[in-house]
């Protein structure tokens, strides 16, 4: 016996999947600093996972290169 509701089920679920946003690009990171540093250390102890981990450490490195060029630009 079949529950009435079962194939509904599925379809469901795929609409809500499809629902969720867009994970934020790492140019997006690179302009905001704050959320930057925030979904790192959340992905660094496993509470964000996905695209978006990916996307603000490589914002993160990219801003660590910049200061060290920086740095050292102003040293001269």
């Amino acid at each position: 016996m079949r529950a009435a509701g079962v194939p509904f089920i599925l379809p469901l679920l795929v609409g809500l999947a499809a629902c969720q946003p867009e994970p934020r690009s790492a140019s997006y990171f690179e302009a905001h600093p704050q959320e930057r540093v925030e979904v790192v250390a959340d992905c660094r102890i496993g509470t964000h996972r996905g695209e978006e981990c990916k996307n603000a450490q490589f914002a993160a490195e990219k801003a660590a290169r910049t200061k060290t060029m920086n740095d050292y630009r102003s040293g001269f």
